[in-house]
Order: structure tokens, then sequence, then C-alpha cells
């Protein structure tokens, strides 16, 4: 065996370990779930926006909530066997993806509860992004009737003219808050969702 060739081989060896991080199987599949999570929600916007009118809201809401449904179904055993699935499993996308589901799966709070627990030792880490660990603690929270630490669940003011941050626990440091897990100010976020999604209200 030439020094070439053992040079190569060495490289290998000590690569595997890295090689070997990225769960690929896994990757795709939350990847898939993903899909279908965003294919009626995608339509309903465009239903929103007067863009397709062969199908109503009420039947685009429907299919979202089947399918959140049947994406609970997968994802539980996937978090009861890998954990919350981080970076160095699936990387940075399937990472953020399965965040997505587990934010859509209201029908489950116990079980977003039990994720945001995993997912924040992940982001501690630097394997899971904070900013997607602060939308799923608001969102926690707020389902459970307390209140939110980042502002990131909003609803309609009184008059339908402007979104509001749900109930937010002291809200002078907010914007600190949501600077330590890299969101922009609120006043930024209240802005980009009147631009974004008010225009569908009215």
């Amino acid at each position: 065996m030439n020094h070439r060739i053992i040079l190569v081989f060495l490289f290998l060896f000590q690569a595997l370990p890295f090689f070997g991080q990225v769960n690929a199987d896994l990757s795709k599949l939350i990847d898939s779930l993903k899909v279908a999570d965003q294919e009626w929600r995608n339509l309903s916007s465009r239903v929103y926006k007067h863009e397709i009118d062969t199908v109503t809201i009420e039947i685009c809401m429907m299919h979202v909530s089947k399918t959140d449904s049947l994406n609970y179904l997968v994802i539980k055993p996937l978090f009861d066997k890998y954990g919350y699935p981080g970076y160095d499993q699936v990387g940075d996308q399937s990472s953020h993806n399965f965040w997505l589901l587990v934010q859509h799966a209201d029908f489950h709070p116990d079980f977003q509860e039990s994720v945001l627990v995993k997912m924040k030792a992940e982001a501690d880490k630097g394997n899971a992004s904070l900013k997607d660990y602060a939308y799923l603690y608001d969102r926690v929270k707020v389902n459970s009737g307390k209140f939110q630490l980042y502002g990131t669940q909003m609803t309609l003011d009184s008059l339908q003219m402007s979104y509001k941050p749900d109930p937010v626990a002291d809200p002078e440091k907010l914007n600190e808050r949501r600077k330590q897990v890299g969101l922009s100010t609120i006043e930024d976020y209240i802005r980009i969702m009147n631009d974004n999604f008010l225009e569908r209200k009215k």
C-alpha cells in the first residue's frame, strides 16, 4: 500500500464521524411532511388574495387541519425516537422544518411543550434555532392562556386595523428579549405582519 492510499484511507477514517452525522432519511421525511404542511396553507393564501376562486377558505382550512393531524402521527414517534432533530442530525433546513410541523400541532399542547424542553437544550448548544424556539415558546404559553415572552403571537386589534401581540410578560423588556434570540424589534414585526397579512383580512 503506497503512501497516497494510506493518506486517503486515514482521511476517510477520520472524517467518518462527520459524514455520518446527518440522517439523510430522517431529513427527507421531515422535508416531505413540510411540503404537505404548506400545500393547503399556500392555497388558502391565494384564495385570500383573490388569485383563485375554485376553492373556498373553509375547504382549505379543513384540509390544513387534516394534514396537521396526519403529520402529528408521524412527528410524535420521530420525536420519541430521536429527540429534537438538531442541525447535527438533519441539517439547518430540516431542523427548521421539524419546528414548523410542531408549531402547527396545536391540538397536542402537551407534545408541543415536551418538544420545547428538548429544543431549548439544543438551541442553547447552537444546535437549533433560538428564533424558532422563541416562536414555539410563545405559542405554547398563549395556547395555555399564559403570557408570552417574545411577542411572536399576534391578533388583530379591536378596529381590525393592525396586528398586536397577545399579552406579554414584562413588556418594557420585550425588545431586549427579542434581540437576545435574534428577532427584530416588535415595532418592525408589527409592520411586517400588517404588510403581509392585513390586506388579506380586508
